[in-house]
C-alpha cells in the first residue's frame, strides 16, 4: 500500500515538473508561424510573463496530459459558461486535478509515512478529493447560470434593436452585425454571441447553420426559442419584424414573471439565516434583562431566607 502511495505521488510531482517545463518553454503555435514571416521587434522578443500566466499555462500543460474522459461534455458546460479556444479544457482539467488529488495527496503521504491507520488514511483522502471536485463543479455551476441569466434578461431589449434595425430598411445578416456590434460594446455577452454569428455569416455558413450553433453552443431556452422562430419564419417568408416584436414582449413578460417568482421565494429563503442569526439575538437583547433581574431576585428571596432561620 505505501509503495503505491509513494508511485502515486510520484507520477504526480513528474507530471507537475513537466508541465512547468511546458509552461516555460511553449509558446502559441499560432505566434511561431507568424514570426517564421515577420520577426517580433527586438523590444518585443523577451515579453514579461507575469504570475498568472505562468500558473495558468502550468495548470493548462497538466490538464493537457490529465485529459481523458468526459471532455466533450466538459467542453459543453465550459462553453455555455463563456470560457472558450483551445486553452479552456486543459485550464479546467489542470486546476480540477491540483484542487483533487493535490489535497488528497497532501493528506494521505504523510499518514502512510508517519504510520497511521491506512483505511482511515484513504478516507481523508477521497473526502478532500470530493470537497476539492465539488467546489469546482459549484463555481462553473454558478458562472454557467449568471450568464444563462445574463442572456435572458437582456434578450428582450436585443430584440427590439432588431425590429428597429429591420424597420430601418436592413437585412437580417446586416442587422445581425449592427446590433452585435452596438451590445458588444456595452460588454454584453449576448452582442459577442451575435458578432461570433455575423463573422460566421460573412466567413460563408448559413444562415440556418449559424443561428442553429448559436442556440446549441449557449443553451439558453429563450434564445432556442428565438432560433427556430427566426428560422421558422425566414422559411415561410412571414414577417420578421412583426414576429420579433410579438416575441419581445412575450420575453419582457417572462422577465417579469420570473423576478415575481424570485421575490416570492425570497421570504421562504430568509427563514434559515432569520432563525438561526437574528432572532437569538432578539430574544437575548429583549428576555435578558428580564432574565437577569428574576435570577438576582431569586438569590434575593433565597438569601432572605437563610438568614432568617434560627
Amino acid at each position: 500500500m505505501v509503495a503505491v502511495v509513494v508511485l502515486a505521488t510520484f507520477v504526480l510531482v513528474m507530471g507537475l515538473v513537466q508541465a512547468a517545463s511546458r509552461a516555460f518553454t511553449a509558446r502559441s503555435p499560432v505566434i511561431e508561424r507568424l514570426n517564421t514571416f515577420v520577426p517580433p521587434p527586438r523590444d518585443q522578443q523577451e515579453a514579461r510573463v507575469t504570475i498568472w500566466q505562468i500558473i495558468a499555462r502550468a495548470l493548462t500543460a497538466l490538464g493537457a496530459i490529465m485529459a481523458g474522459t468526459g471532455e466533450r461534455r466538459i467542453t459543453h458546460r465550459l462553453e455555455m459558461a463563456g470560457f472558450r479556444g483551445p486553452r479552456a479544457l486543459p485550464l479546467f482539467l489542470g486546476a480540477q486535478t491540483m484542487l483533487t488529488l493535490g489535497p488528497a495527496l497532501l493528506i494521505l503521504v504523510p499518514r502512510v509515512a508517519s504510520g497511521d491507520d491506512v483505511p482511515r488514511a484513504f478516507e481523508l483522502a477521497g473526502l478532500a478529493w470530493a470537497g476539492g471536485w465539488l467546489v469546482l463543479q459549484q463555481w462553473l455551476s454558478g458562472q454557467l447560470a449568471r450568464r444563462t441569466q445574463q442572456l435572458s434578461a437582456s434578450l428582450p431589449d436585443t430584440l427590439d434593436l432588431f425590429v428597429v434595425c429591420l424597420e430601418a430598411g436592413l437585412g437580417l445578416n446586416a442587422t445581425i452585425a449592427r446590433v452585435g456590434e452596438e451590445r458588444a460594446a456595452l460588454e454584453d455577452p449576448l452582442g459577442a454571441e451575435l458578432s461570433q454569428v455575423a463573422f460566421e455569416l460573412r466567413s460563408g455558413r448559413s444562415r440556418e447553420d449559424a443561428l442553429r450553433s448559436l442556440a446549441d453552443r449557449n443553451g439558453v431556452d429563450d434564445l432556442k426559442a428565438l432560433v427556430g422562430l427566426v428560422i421558422q419564419s425566414d422559411r415561410l417568408g412571414a414577417s420578421l419584424t412583426k414576429t420579433l416584436r410579438v416575441h419581445a414582449d412575450l420575453l419582457r413578460t417572462r422577465r417579469r414573471q420570473r423576478a415575481e417568482e424570485a421575490a416570492r421565494r425570497l421570504p421562504i429563503k430568509m427563514l434559515f439565516p432569520l432563525a438561526v442569526f437574528i432572532l437569538p439575538a432578539l430574544m437575548v437583547i429583549a428576555a435578558g434583562p428580564a432574565l437577569l433581574g428574576a435570577s438576582s431576585m431569586i438569590g434575593a428571596i433565597g438569601g432572605n431566607k437563610v438568614h432568617k432561620r434560627p
